[in-house]
C-alpha cells in the first residue's frame, strides 16, 4: 500500500490539556512545652509525651502526602472514558463537512473515510476533470478497458475503453492519483492472461500486438491507486472460487511479467466478496479489495480497502456528462486484529471474524486473551482506547483490552472506543458451549402460509441454520403456474440458508430446476441426481442472483467459526424407476451409500466440524442410518417427517407441510467435539404467539394499512455510521426479538408482493387459441389432452417396468373445462384442467378402469372416443392426472412413471406448438364423424 494512503485520522478537534497543579502541603509550627510548675519535670512522663507528638506527627505527614497523591493522581489521570464524539455539522450525503468528516445519505458521519474519489468509464462522457478537482474528489480509478486484447482475427474489435486516454491524461495533467480497472469476462486463464496484455498496453507497459490499436509505450501512465480486476459479469458467475482465485492470478502474473510493479486489487459486490473470495487463494489482494455496497454503511468486518457506496450521485457536480456517478471512499475503519496472550483451560482462546461481527471465545471461567487493535499506540500518535463490557459477571476487560471470563458459561459484548469518541468496535465474548440451532422444514407441496414466521424464528435464534429437507416445490396452483420459482422465492424470502432436491420436486424438469434455483438464497442441493451426461443435476448452479456458486452435492456453513457440512440423498428407486421428464432425458440417481461415501470424504477434505445428511422424502432412513453412522455423518434430517427410535446416530424429523418446524441443535463444545440435541418441533401456533408476544412490539401500521417496523430511533441523535454505543452495548436477545420482528415483516411484505406479481401474471394472456382455418371440424381440448397424455407415455415406453413395454396404454382426461377462442391467459388454462397435479402412468383392475371411463365424466382420445372401450386382460395401464386417477379407488391401481405437473407438461406443449406462443394456437381436424368440436 503506498505511503501517501497509509492515513490515521487525529481527533477531529485539538485536544486540551488537563493540566492540575499539586497543592502545597502546610507548614506545621514547632515548640518546647514548659515545664510543669512546682519543681523539676519527671523524665519518663516528658519521654511518653514526646514519643505521642513524634508518632503524630508522623500520621499527619501521612496523611497530608496521601491527599497530594490523590489530587496530583486525578489531575494527571486524564478522562476516565472517552469524549462524546463531535462530528460538526452535517454535510450532504457523501460530502465532507468543515471539520473533515464525511457523510452518508441518511446525515450520518463516516469516520473511517479518509479519502474521496469517483470511478468513471465512457459511460460518463467527456470529464471536466478540474471541475472533478475543485469538488473534492481526492483520486480517481479510470476503466482503462474491457475482456481481453485483439489477436487480429476478429473484425470491428474494440475492447479499450474511448475515455480511456483522455481521462488517465487529464488526472496526470491535474495531478489526481488515479489506478484503472479492467472488466473481466476471463473463464479461463488463457483469457485472463489475454486480459492482462490488453492491460499492459493500455498503460504503456508494451507495444500493441497488431496494427491498428493505440500505442501508449510513448508516455506510460504512472499509477497512484492499483490495477483493479473487476469480477462482476455474469459470464463468470459459473466459476468456482479457488478457479476464479487461479484465473485472477493468472492475470497478475502475466501483468507483472509485462513489467506491472504496482499494487494489484480486486473489484467485485460485497455479496461476490463474502460468497466467493473466502477462500484463501484470494488473501494477496484483501488488503486492496475494492467492495461495492450501495447503502449508507458497508457492513463488513474483514480486511478492505475502499468503498464504493453509492452510484447515484449527482454527475453534474462532479463535471461528468451523466446524470449520475459512483462515489468511492478509502477507508481506514478502527478494528480489531486478533488475539495476544491467550490462555484456556481446555482450549485456547479463539478470535472470529466473518465479516459479520467478530468473537471471542473463551472455554471457561478465568480463561483469558488479550484483544489487538490496528490502532497505533499514543507514543506512534494514535489515541487511547476505551474498552468496557457489557456484564462484568460474564467477562471483564481492563485498559489494555486484556479479556478475562468470570463465568462458565453466558455471552457479553466487548466495546472499544476511541478517545475522542469517533470510533469504537464491538466483540462478542462467548465463554462455554456455542450452540448452533438447525430449523428444517419440508413437504411444503408448494404451500408458503408459514414462510413469514419461519423467517422471523430463524432471525430471532443467534447463529441458526433453516433449511428444507425436500418435496416442497409441487403441490399448490402458484407452483404450477410458475415451474416452482415461486417456491425458491419463497426460500429467499424466509432467508433459508439451502435447500435439498428430492424425486417429488422433478415436477417441472431439470432444466427448469436450474434456472430457478437462481431465484434462492442458498444453494440447492442433490447430491445423487444426475442429468443423461452423469452431471450432478446442480453442478455450477448460482444462488442469491448468481452471488453464490456450488458443485450441486455439499456446501459448508459457517457459524460461529465452526464449519457445518452439508449433503443430500433423493431415493435411487423413486428417481431411476419412476420419474420421466417430458422433453427431456430421463433423470438417474447414484446408489445412495456410494454418493454418501464420497461427499463425507469431500466434506471431510474441506476440514468440517460436522456432516449433516438430508434425506429426501421417499428415502429409507432406517435402512440407511448405520451406514451414515460408519462414514462419520454426525446427525440425518428425515424429509419423510418421521420420528425414528434406536438409531445408531441422531435422526431429526424435518417438518412435515406449513404446521411445523424440526428442530436440532448442535452443541459445539470448547474443549473440541459436537454433541446433538433433538428439540421439540416448533409449530405454527407457537410462532404465531411469539408475534404477538415479542415481535409485535417491533411492529406497527402505516396510516395505509402496511406493516413496518416500530421506529424508536432518535432522528436527530449524531451518531457514526456502524457506530456502537459502548455505554449500551447491544444486548443478544433484545436484539434476537428485533431481528425476528424484522425478518417476519420482510418476508410477509416479500410474499405480499409475490402473492401480487401471480396475480398479475395470472390474468395475463399467454397465448390466442383459434379457429382451425384448414378444418370443418376439430377435436375437443378434452381429446386433445388425452391425446397428449398417450403421446408423453408413448415417448416414455422404453423405461416402463418390466412386463408393460408391449402393453396397450389408455388416455383419459378428466376434470376439463373446454377453452373459448380468444386469448387464454394462464388462470383460464388453470382452470382448464385439473390444478396442481401431476401426470402419471399407472396400472390398474379392467374393471375400476372400465368404471372410470364409463363414467361420463373422462374423455378419451378423439379416435378412441369413436368405439366403445373394451379392456383387455385383467390388468391394464392408464395415464391421467393425479386427481382424476383417484376415482379408480385406494388401493385400486399402482403408479409406474411419473411425468410431472400435468400444467406444466400441457403449458410447455403448446409453448412448442405455438413457436413460443406468437402463433395461434388450434386443434387438429377430426378427420371421423364423433365427439369433436365444430369451429
Amino acid at each position: 500500500m503506498s505511503e501517501d494512503r497509509k492515513i490515521y485520522r487525529g481527533p477531529a478537534r485539538a485536544a486540551q490539556n488537563n493540566a492540575g497543579a499539586a497543592a502545597t502541603p502546610p507548614v506545621q509550627g514547632q515548640g518546647k512545652t514548659p515545664p510543669p510548675r512546682g519543681g523539676k519535670p519527671r523524665r519518663k512522663r516528658s519521654r511518653r509525651r514526646r514519643s505521642r507528638l513524634v508518632l503524630g506527627l508522623c500520621l499527619l505527614c501521612l496523611f497530608v502526602v496521601t491527599a497530594v497523591c490523590l489530587v496530583l493522581t486525578r489531575c494527571t489521570s486524564g478522562p476516565s472514558g472517552p469524549e462524546t464524539a463531535d462530528f460538526g455539522t452535517p454535510a450532504a450525503a457523501w460530502q465532507k463537512n468543515e471539520l473533515g468528516y464525511y457523510f452518508n445519505s441518511s446525515g450520518e458521519a463516516i469516520p473511517a473515510a479518509v479519502l474521496k474519489g469517483i470511478d468513471v468509464s465512457k459511460f460518463q462522457g467527456e470529464v471536466d476533470w478540474e471541475k472533478a478537482k475543485a469538488a473534492g474528489i481526492d483520486f480517481a480509478i479510470i476503466r482503462c478497458g474491457y475482456g481481453g486484447e485483439w489477436d487480429g482475427q476478429e473484425a470491428d474489435w474494440a475492447q479499450d475503453d474511448d475515455q480511456w486516454r483522455r481521462n488517465a491524461d487529464e488526472c496526470t495533467r491535474l495531478g489526481i492519483p488515479f489506478g484503472v480497472y479492467l472488466y473481466s469476462y476471463a473463464t479461463n486463464e488463457e483469457e485472463a492472461r489475454s486480459e492482462a496484455d490488453h492491460v499492459a498496453r493500455l498503460l504503456g507497459l508494451v507495444a500493441p500486438p497488431q496494427e491498428g490499436l493505440e500505442d501508449y509505450t510513448a508516455t506510460p501512465y504512472q499509477l497512484s491507486y492499483p490495477v483493479y480486476y473487476d469480477l462482476e459479469d455474469k459470464s463468470i458467475s459459473g466459476i468456482f472460487s479457488d478457479e476464479m482465485a487461479a484465473i485472477t492470478q493468472a492475470f497478475f502474473d502475466r501483468l507483472v511479467e509485462l513489467g506491472y510493479t504496482g499494487e494489484q486489487g480486486i473489484y467485485a459486490s460485497l455479496n461476490w466478496v463474502r460468497a466467493r473470495f473466502s477462500d484463501p487463494a484470494f488473501d494477496p489482494w484483501r488488503d486492496n479489495l475494492w467492495i461495492a455496497r450501495f447503502s449508507d454503511s458497508l457492513g463488513y468486518t474483514g480486511t478492505y480497502d475502499m468503498w464504493q457506496c453509492t452510484y447515484s450521485a449527482p454527475g453534474a457536480d462532479y463535471g461528468v456528462q451523466s446524470e449520475t456517478v459512483d462515489v468511492d471512499f478509502i477507508m481506514r475503519p478502527f478494528t480489531l486484529t486478533g488475539i495476544a496472550d491467550g490462555m484456556g483451560k481446555a482450549a485456547e482462546p479463539t478470535f472470529v471474524n466473518d465479516t459479520y461481527q467478530m468473537e471471542l471465545h473463551l472455554d471457561a471461567k478465568d480463561a483469558r486473551a488479550t484483544l489487538t487493535t490496528n490502532q497505533p499506540s499514543e507514543e506512534e500518535g494514535g489515541q487511547k482506547i476505551f474498552w468496557q463490557s457489557s456484564n462484568e459477571d460474564v467477562a471483564t476487560v481492563d485498559k489494555n483490552g486484556t479479556v478475562r471470563a468470570q463465568t462458565d458459561n453466558g455471552e457479553c459484548t466487548i466495546t472499544a472506543t476511541l478517545a475522542d469518541g469517533t470510533e469504537s468496535v464491538s466483540c462478542l465474548v462467548r465463554i462455554g458451549d456455542i450452540t448452533v440451532p438447525v430449523f428444517a422444514t419440508g413437504q411444503l407441496a408448494g404451500a408458503r402460509d408459514n414462510a413469514a414466521y419461519v423467517a422471523g424464528l430463524k432471525a430471532a435464534t443467534p447463529d441458526a441454520i433453516l433449511l428444507d429437507a425436500g418435496g416442497s416445490l409441487h403441490g399448490t396452483m402458484s407452483a404450477s403456474m410458475t415451474g416452482g420459482m415461486d417456491m425458491f422465492s419463497t426460500f429467499s424470502a424466509a432467508g433459508y440458508d439451502l435447500q435439498a432436491i428430492g424425486a417429488e420436486d422433478l415436477a417441472f424438469g431439470i432444466e427448469r430446476l436450474r434456472s430457478d434455483a437462481n431465484m434462492a438464497s442458498g444453494p440447492s442441493l442433490a447430491a445423487n441426481l444426475r442429468d443423461s451426461e452423469g452431471s450432478a443435476i446442480f453442478y455450477r448452479s448460482t444462488s442469491w442472483n448468481r452471488n453464490r456458486i456450488t458443485n450441486g452435492m455439499n456446501y459448508v456453513l459457517e457459524r460461529a467459526g465452526y464449519k457445518i457440512g452439508f449433503f443430500s440423498l433423493a431415493d435411487t428407486a423413486t428417481v431411476t424407476e419412476k420419474i420421466g421428464l417430458v422433453n427431456e432425458e430421463t433423470p438417474m440417481a447414484n446408489d445412495l451409500a456410494q454418493t454418501a461415501s464420497e461427499q463425507v470424504a469431500a466434506l471431510q477434505a474441506e476440514g468440517v466440524d460436522v456432516i449433516l445428511c438430508i434425506a429426501t422424502p421417499g428415502v429409507d432412513v432406517q435402512a440407511l442410518e448405520g451406514t451414515l453412522a460408519d462414514l462419520g455423518v454426525t446427525a440425518v434430517i428425515n424429509g419423510n417427517g418421521e420420528e425414528l427410535q434406536g438409531t445408531a446416530l441422531p435422526v431429526l424429523a424435518a417438518g412435515k407441510g406449513t404446521g411445523e418446524v424440526g428442530q436440532l441443535n448442535l452443541v459445539f463444545t470448547q474443549g473440541g467435539g459436537c454433541r446433538v440435541e433433538l428439540q421439540a418441533k416448533v409449530t405454527t401456533e407457537q410462532l404465531e404467539t411469539t408475534l404477538t408476544n415479542e415481535w409485535s412490539q417491533y411492529l406497527t401500521t402505516t396510516e395505509d394499512g402496511t406493516p413496518a417496523l416500530a421506529d424508536s430511533a432518535d432522528p436527530n441523535k449524531d451518531v457514526a455510521a456502524d457506530g456502537a454505543d459502548p455505554t449500551a452495548p447491544t444486548e443478544r436477545a433484545e436484539d434476537a426479538v428485533r431481528k425476528g420482528a424484522s425478518a417476519y415483516l420482510n418476508a410477509s411484505l416479500a410474499l405480499q408482493e409475490l402473492d401480487a406479481d401471480d396475480s398479475s401474471i395470472l390474468n395475463t394472456p399467454l397465448f390466442t387459441y383459434a379457429q382451425n382455418p384448414d378444418a370443418s371440424k376439430t377435436i375437443s381440448y378434452a381429446n386433445y389432452l388425452a391425446t397428449l397424455y398417450e403421446e408423453i407415455a408413448e415417448n416414455d415406453r422404453d423405461h416402463w417396468p418390466e412386463g408393460w413395454s408391449e402393453s396397450e396404454i389408455t388416455g383419459v382426461a378428466g376434470g376439463v373445462t373446454e377453452l373459448e377462442y380468444g386469448d387464454i391467459t394462464r388462470q383460464a388454462l388453470l382452470n382448464s384442467m385439473p390444478v396442481a397435479q401431476r401426470l402419471v402412468l399407472v396400472s390398474t383392475t379392467a374393471e375400476a378402469a372400465q368404471t372410470l371411463i364409463d363414467s361420463g365424466n373422462v374423455t378419451r382420445t378423439y379416435q378412441a372416443s369413436l368405439t366403445a372401450y373394451e379392456p383387455e386382460g385383467d390388468t391394464v395401464l392408464l395415464v391421467s392426472d393425479t386427481q382424476t386417477l383417484q376415482a379408480l379407488g385406494e388401493g385400486n391401481y399402482t403408479i409406474l412413471r411419473d411425468y410431472g405437473d400435468l400444467f406444466w407438461d400441457v403449458r410447455m406443449n403448446i409453448n412448442d406448438n405455438t413457436n413460443n406462443f406468437t402463433e395461434n394456437f388450434v386443434l387438429p381436424e377430426a378427420p371421423t364423424y364423433g365427439v369433436g368440436r365444430n369451429p
